[in-house]
C-alpha cells in the first residue's frame, strides 16, 4: 500500500505537471472503486483549473479554481500515471513504487489537460475519489485523523497521553490513523526496528525513553 512518502512523491510530480492547468475532459471507465465515483464527477472537474495539489496523510487533494476540492486515496494498489503527448513516455508512473509504465488494464479514470493527461490505475480497486464542495467540509473530512509524524503536535506529551492505559500493541497504534496519520505497515515496522521495540509490546508498557525513540525514528523514517 502507498504510504505517506510515496503519496508525497506523487503529489510533487502532479503539482509540477498539472498546477495551473485547466481540465479539458474527464473519462470514467469504471465507477466501481472502494466508493462509487459520483455520476457528477466529470462535470465537477471539467473546465476547472488545478490551482495546486496538496496532501494530507495518504490523501491527495486537488484544489480547484472554484474553491472546491477533489480527494484521491490510492488504496492498496493505486498508481497515478502522467502521460505527455509531446513526449515518448518510457516511464509514466508519478511515483517510485509498482510498475513504471502505464498498464493496458485497470485504467479507471483519465483526467485530460492540453497535451497531457493523468491516468488512475488500480487493479484491486480499493482506492477512491471524493468530491468536497468547500474548505469547511475539507477540514471536517480530516478532523478525526491524527497528526502527521512531522507535525509539532506529534510530540512526547501527545504520545504519552494517547498510550496511557492502552492494551493495544504499539505497532497497531502506529498503524492507527486516528493516532498518527500516514504511517503504514512498512514504516511502522522500520520505526520499531530502529527503536529496538518489539511490535507486539503493549502500549501501556512503553516507557518514556522508548516513546522518545519512536518519535525520533517516526520523524525521519517516512
Amino acid at each position: 500500500m502507498p504510504e505517506l512518502p510515496e503519496v508525497e512523491i506523487i503529489r510533487q510530480s502532479l503539482n509540477k505537471n498539472i498546477k495551473q492547468k485547466k481540465v479539458k475532459k474527464v473519462i470514467v471507465r469504471n465507477r466501481k472503486l472502494r466508493s462509487k465515483i459520483p455520476l457528477s464527477f466529470a462535470s465537477f472537474l471539467e473546465g476547472k483549473k488545478i490551482i495546486k495539489v496538496r496532501r494530507f496523510s495518504k490523501y491527495l487533494i486537488f484544489c480547484l479554481s472554484n474553491k472546491t476540492y477533489c480527494l484521491l486515496h490510492l488504496g492498496m494498489s493505486g498508481t497515478v500515471h502522467i502521460v505527455d503527448s509531446n513526449k515518448k513516455n518510457f516511464t509514466t508512473n508519478a511515483s517510485f513504487y509498482s510498475y513504471p509504465n502505464l498498464p493496458k488494464k485497470h485504467n479507471h479514470v483519465e483526467i485530460i489537460f492540453k497535451n497531457l493527461k493523468i491516468v488512475y490505475n488500480d487493479p484491486r480497486r480499493f482506492g477512491f475519489f471524493q468530491i468536497i464542495k468547500d474548505f469547511h467540509f475539507l477540514k471536517k473530512r480530516f478532523a478525526k485523523l491524527g497528526p502527521e509524524p512531522f507535525q509539532s503536535k506529534f510530540d512526547l506529551r501527545y504520545m504519552l497521553s494517547f498510550l496511557k492505559g492502552k492494551k493495544k500493541n504499539i505497532k497497531n497504534f502506529l498503524l492507527d490513523q486516528n493516532f498518527v496519520s500516514g504511517i503504514g505497515n512498512i514504516y511502522a515496522s522500520e520505526i520499531l526496528f530502529l527503536s529496538k521495540i518489539k511490535p507486539n509490546k503493549k502500549a501501556y508498557l512503553i516507557k518514556q525513553k522508548e516513546c522518545i525513540k519512536i518519535l525520533s525514528n517516526a520523524k525521519k523514517s517516512p
